[in-house]
């Protein structure tokens, strides 16, 4: 039997750009809703042929903002899927939100539809944080937009926290923590003993990236904004795992934390290196060995799409808004499977690994000699150190020489 795939649909749209962001979202064109999802639902029917023996264990609607959809365009998008799409009966269905966005009807609309999870990007609970990070919600809109989450029926609920920003004590980052993990639906307030009744199912805590290309990293270079000290953001990682188990939460991928039974099917698949179907402007994809990447433009997607025009690749695939693609080889596959793999606390499996392994051995030898990573049970793993530093064992592995015939 062909192995699972998951799928990710890619909705564009964003009421603000925020200065941190580098995923492929727009501000100022809602006008573009209804063709953006008739050409998504136009690639779910190009694609279908192709996987369509392949069970989707996942869903993941991403963004951009998702919640600023109407609840009759996912009830569409989703009915479409299962109709075209062979969808596990049980597959988890995430979709992301914005506290400023969410809406009730919206949230059980959604739900009926078949969303089973959402997430939801609320980052910081600091008036001046919030502004500094372009954020247009309030603590108290946050807090509500929970709220809501559990009244339309949801018992899988993630929110996106970040942390290290310019200037941020450990006491505002612990605040904030807190008041989350403190959380509870608003029309259900009797007082229980048990902590695990508060708080979401999923907590995403990141460092503050500044990517390349983004107005953050602009006003970083002009020296407007200067990046938070590492130790204090690695005092804060630190004080964050401990506090987050002591809540009741597993630490299971290096920014991940989740009550028992709330690990994130989808975002698994990736850090697994298991393969995933992407469809939406500027999604990025991997089945049958190819990683491809949508075109970025919304408006040019929508146009490739409508217009059945592809752009001549290397590999054939079904969809015409696809304008980059390459079949992954097995050093590369290989590389992919570690990078990602051992973000996961639970490692790598060696004895899964192809052969062309023992060519990474000296690396793996120096992470495990220098306390970087661990060997146990044939899984290779990183130490809470090695997490701290993983881009540094990343960079080694990836500056190993592949064989000659690699490629």
């Amino acid at each position: 039997m062909s192995a699972p795939l998951g799928l990710y649909v890619h909705v564009p749209f964003c009421t603000v750009k925020c200065s941190y962001c580098d995923f492929n979202s727009y501000a100022g064109i809602e006008d573009m809703q209804s063709a953006w999802l008739e050409a998504a639902l136009r690639e779910i029917t190009l694609w279908s042929p192709s996987v369509v023996e392949r069970e989707i264990t996942s869903i993941f609607i991403g963004g951009g903002t998702p919640s600023l959809l109407e609840g009759e365009s996912i009830q569409r998008l989703l009915y479409h899927a299962r109709s075209r799409l062979r969808i596990a009966g049980d597959a988890e269905v995430t979709l992301e939100a914005n506290p400023e966005s969410v809406q009730l009807e919206r949230l059980q609309a959604y739900r009926a539809a078949g969303v089973n999870r959402v997430s939801m990007g609320v980052q910081s609970l600091h008036a001046a944080e919030l502004v500094f990070l372009d954020r247009i919600h309030s603590a108290d809109r946050a807090e509500a937009a929970f709220s809501d989450t559990r009244r339309a029926g949801f018992d899988n609920v993630n929110v996106d926290l970040i942390y290290g920003l310019p200037g941020q004590s450990l006491e505002s980052w612990q605040d904030t923590l807190e008041r989350v993990i403190a959380w509870r639906d608003r029309q259900d307030m009797q007082d229980r003993q048990d902590r695990q009744d508060s708080g979401p199912d999923h907590l995403s805590c990141y460092a503050l990236t500044v990517e390349a290309g983004t107005p953050l990293a602009a006003r970083v270079a002009a020296g407007r904004v200067i990046e938070a000290d590492p130790d204090r953001v690695a005092d804060i990682a630190d004080w964050t795992a401990q506090r987050l188990s002591e809540a009741g939460y597993e630490h299971y991928e290096t920014s991940n934390y989740a009550r028992r039974g709330r690990q994130c099917l989808h975002n698994l698949t990736y850090w697994r290196n298991q393969e995933y179907l992407a469809i939406g402007p500027g999604a990025h994809g991997f089945v049958d060995g190819v990683r491809y990447q949508v075109v970025r433009s919304p408006r040019l997607y929508i146009d490739r799409v409508a217009a059945a025009q592809a752009e001549p690749l290397l590999v054939d695939l079904p969809s015409p808004a696809i304008e980059a693609a390459e079949r992954v080889s097995e050093w590369d596959h290989l590389i992919d499977t570690l990078t990602s793999g051992l973000r996961l606390m639970e490692g790598v499996e060696l004895a899964s690994l192809p052969s062309l392994a023992e060519r990474l051995r000296p690396t793996i030898d120096w992470a495990v000699a220098n306390g970087l990573a661990q060997e146990h049970r044939g899984r290779l793993s990183l130490s809470k150190r090695g997490h701290a530093v993983a881009n540094e064992v990343f960079v080694r592995l990836l500056e190993v020489e592949p064989p000659p015939d690699a490629y």
